[in-house]
């Protein structure tokens, strides 16, 4: 039996990473829209929100790790060891015809881009993730404008990279699915937070009314834009020629080569619009401090204990389920095929919790992060030694 790990876990940070899971595999099984184009029930609730939960937890995680010690080269080697995980996904969605956007490629980009940012004072990191979270397409879309995509599919695989090297570099940087410089607001959030004392009753509570407000108020924002201020008709009027989406369809589509700045009143998932930004991004706080009040409770945390597992060792599991969804276990069967993953995934973590500290992934990334870590100061030994 492993011995457990040296730092205590705050176990409302697993069962935030629970949720997040548990809402990317809603989105990645459900269809997006129902037949007369509106939302689906796991677009409205899971869509967006989910990836966003899972991104702020992983900069909640990386403040974690580098609280007491700064190691840019395991940093580095585990942002690459995440990007040779995506791509390695990227055939599996290839290979399944699955509708799936891996996450991973991206994170490596924002974790790479976190390096420099480690050592900054929790409220400088919360300023940057706002201003990210308010600008950073905006800029984008104003500079660099939509950004090609030379992968051979929807996510892009070791071939592609070795292919067209620059071209992913700027895709995963400023383009795709989860661009890094957009997405970094949640990471920097993330960070911030892990900064902070999560023991403390006063900070949960204060990460959860701060994290509704800001989500409730762009949400409202969004909502007076877009219907009271007719934002929705001018979207509408400045669709591409042959557009007949439904409002419904309109006021959730991320994707639309709009030409008009109404664009930006959308909080549609993954558009990365100020305000969906907003929304997101205060909704993973929200989300993240409900987790910690809620599990200062003992029976929440018994009840709580297997997602907890689960969000524990969720790179495990976010990369087992996309390997499952491509075999086409259960396709026809949405309903089934969702509780069936969810079911195995807990049922998977509680046994494997029993005999080890970590997820067999997190294992593997942990140790090889500790050889990149401790490669410096051997380094600098040798050189000592060879100096007397």
């Amino acid at each position: 039996m492993s011995s457990p790990s040296g730092q205590s876990r705050v176990i409302g940070i697993d069962v935030a990473r629970g949720v997040a899971l548990a809402g990317m595999l809603a989105v990645h099984v459900f269809p997006t829209y129902d037949g007369d184009g509106s939302a689906s029930v796991a677009t409205a609730l899971a869509s967006g929100r989910g990836a966003a939960v899972f991104a702020t937890m992983a900069g909640v995680g990386l403040a974690l790790v580098t609280r007491r010690r700064r190691s840019v080269p395991a940093l580095v080697v585990r942002a690459l060891l995440l990007l040779v995980l995506g791509l390695l996904l990227g055939y599996v969605t290839i290979a399944g015809g699955l509708d799936v956007y891996v996450i991973l490629p991206y994170y490596a980009m924002m974790f790479l881009l976190a390096v420099p940012l480690l050592g900054v004072r929790p409220q400088v990191l919360a300023a940057i993730s706002l201003t990210l979270a308010a600008a950073a397409t905006v800029t984008i879309f104003s500079t660099v404008g939509e950004v090609a995509d030379p992968s051979a599919g929807i996510d892009p695989t070791i071939g592609d990279v070795l292919r067209h090297p620059v071209g992913m570099f700027v895709l995963l940087l400023v383009g795709g699915a989860y661009p890094a410089v957009v997405w970094l607001a949640y990471v920097t959030a993330g960070m911030a937070i892990g900064r902070l004392d999560l023991t403390s009753t006063r900070v949960a509570g204060w990460l959860l009314g701060s994290g509704a407000a800001l989500s409730a108020a762009a949400w409202l924002a969004s909502t007076i834009l877009l219907f009271p201020l007719g934002g929705l008709d001018h979207l509408r009027a400045n669709a591409p020629p042959g557009t007949e989406w439904s409002d419904a369809r309109l006021t959730w589509e991320p994707w639309g080569d709009f030409d008009t700045y109404w664009w930006y009143a959308i909080r549609a998932p993954h558009s990365g619009a100020p305000l969906d930004m907003l929304h997101t991004l205060g909704f993973a706080v929200a989300v993240l401090g409900a987790a910690l009040l809620v599990t200062r409770l003992p029976i929440a945390v018994r009840v709580l204990q297997p997602l907890a597992d689960a969000g524990s060792m969720v790179l495990t599991l976010y990369c087992a389920h996309i390997v499952v969804l491509a075999t086409g276990l259960l396709g026809d069967h949405p309903y089934a095929q969702y509780l069936v993953l969810l079911a195995g995934m807990i049922a998977f973590a509680v046994v494997w919790k029993r005999r080890f500290a970590r997820g067999p992934l997190e294992e593997l990334i942990a140790r090889v992060s500790l050889v990149a870590r401790k490669a410096p100061r051997r380094g600098r030994s040798q050189a000592a030694d060879q100096q007397v």
